[in-house]
């Protein structure tokens, strides 16, 4: 049986041409009290029928980044070291509009009470060859500009915003659960994925990192992400463990009590998942038991630019 879902406000035509054209990104803010704002796009609203906010321009979608060098007194030019990423600021100009000037003021307030500079919620950014690739935005400067003295029911202003981590992130690579079948073998349930290996999906253009959730009991030993290395860690029954390969984290927690078990894994992850590519992680186990012993892995993709 079908379900048939009703939207809120009836689809203007403009609306339904943009989203059926599938040419135009589609720009949510989910504010901080989980609030849903379209701001651009087929889903935003149009004046003077409806009210809410629409993002007239943006700028910073890319983080900004510095080169870090090293220079000599006799050397000419310099030496490059590496590149480190700042966090991403975006500037906005923004249309807040009502019915009238006592609802755009309602809607002003409503916009206001979702931004906060202690907290976080989510600039969502759809195109229908890329998908949905987000940010944690934060609240980062007062509003500014001059806003003209009247009863107008529209008002145009600069609004900013920072996001701490500098990538756009989209839906984890998941790989399949494999479950101990013995105390050696760590099998996929319905047999379709090779037993002992994992597999994820960098579908971003940065490199990255896999996690690796761990089921005890037994000693497993897990791939480098493809690299020649091999990385062991021992869990007692009753422990599940998710293991962090980014290497400037070096996170390993017992998720059950919380406690930091890094010390116990042998070995260090160096390996990225490079942008686009498949890769099959090996892991295996001694002492397992079967039907509780298990791995599961994912990988969170980043992108410079969302669409």
């Amino acid at each position: 049986m079908s379900t048939v879902i009703t939207p809120t406000r009836p689809p203007t035509v403009w609306s339904l041409q943009s989203l059926l054209g599938g040419g135009e990104a589609i720009v949510t803010w989910v504010d901080t009290n989980r609030v849903v704002w379209p701001v651009s796009g087929g889903l935003a609203p149009m004046p003077p029928v409806e009210e809410g906010v629409q993002m007239v321009d943006l700028k910073g979608l890319h983080a900004p980044f510095k080169h870090v060098d090293q220079q000599g007194a006799h050397e000419d030019g310099v030496t490059w070291l590496d590149s480190t990423y700042d966090a991403l600021e975006l500037d906005m100009t923004i249309s807040v509009f009502g019915r009238d000037a006592v609802g755009r003021r309602r809607v002003f307030r409503r916009w206001l009470a979702g931004w906060e500079p202690k907290k976080t919620g989510q600039l969502v950014w759809f195109t229908p060859e890329l998908g949905h690739w987000w940010l944690a935005a934060r609240f980062m400067q007062e509003p500014r500009d001059v806003i003209k003295a009247g009863d107008a029911a529209s008002i145009t202003m600069a609004w900013s915003a920072r996001a701490d981590f500098p990538f756009w992130v989209s839906f984890d690579s998941i790989s399949t659960k494999l479950i101990a079948s013995n105390a050696t073998t760590l099998a996929d349930p319905a047999g379709k994925a090779p037993s002992n290996f994992t597999q994820v999906w960098n579908r971003g253009d940065q490199d990255g990192w896999p996690v690796h959730l761990l089921q005890g009991p037994g000693v497993f030993t897990v791939g480098d992400n493809g690299g020649p290395r091999r990385i062991t860690l021992p869990l007692n029954a009753g422990e599940l463990a998710r293991v962090t390969t980014l290497p400037n984290r070096r996170t390993v927690v017992e998720l059950n009590t919380g406690a930091n078990i890094y010390p116990r894994l042998s070995g260090r992850f160096s390996t990225p998942v490079v942008a686009g590519a498949v890769v099959r992680i090996p892991v295996t186990v001694t002492g397992a038991v079967a039907g509780v012993t298990s791995a599961i892995s994912s990988l969170t993709p980043w992108r410079r630019w969302p669409e």
